[in-house]
């Protein structure tokens, strides 16, 4: 009925490692701009609105 009865898949462990460490640093630099923010934010005038 199909052209291919399954897709070829090969994991490459260089692949996954790059796809994680890439991850991990998206997901660090993501972080840093709101928690210097919230570094920066007096808490007593934060809390004062909540």
């Amino acid at each position: 009925l199909y052209f291919l009865s399954q897709l070829p898949a090969r994991m490459d462990a260089s692949e996954t490692i790059s796809v994680v460490l890439m991850a991990l640093v998206l997901s660090f630099l993501a972080t840093l701009f709101p928690a210097w923010r919230a570094a920066r934010l007096d808490p007593v005038e934060a809390l004062r609105y909540e």
